[in-house]
């Protein structure tokens, strides 16, 4: 098999991209006006973070410890369902963390190392609310 190719992507869903990253910030608005000028990106600004948008994907900037942590990496998935994809990672070893909600677009797991991971939709582009 070559390098990067997977038999299990033909029998359920693939990754896609990088759908955002999740960091934890000291001051929120700091970070915020940071990435906006910097990045001149359009901000969602939600209750208790804010999405920085970068094309179609975004950053999630929450205030946490310790600041300038990645609290997680979104992997896009095609065609989301969340019964389908629950079962894929069962079979493939890796079990969803909590109690994946019908309806949602996305939950989490852990990699090997403990890192948190989420299997989102790929259609996901943010939302503010």
């Amino acid at each position: 098999m070559a390098a990067g190719s997977s038999k299990l992507s033909a029998a359920g869903f693939q990754g896609n991209g990088i759908n955002h990253v999740s960091l934890y910030v000291g001051n929120l608005q700091r970070s915020t006006d940071f990435y906006q000028r910097v990045f001149a990106s359009a901000i969602n600004k939600r209750t208790g973070d804010n999405q920085v948008r970068l094309g179609k994907q975004f950053l999630v900037l929450r205030e946490g410890k310790p600041a300038g942590k990645v609290d997680h990496i979104a992997i896009g998935v095609d065609n989301f369902n969340l019964e389908t994809v629950t079962a894929d990672l069962k079979a493939r070893g890796a079990t969803p963390k909590g109690k994946p909600q019908l309806g949602a677009l996305g939950f989490h797991i852990l990699d090997p190392d403990g890192f948190p991971l989420q299997i989102i939709s790929s259609s996901n582009i943010g939302s503010q609310y």
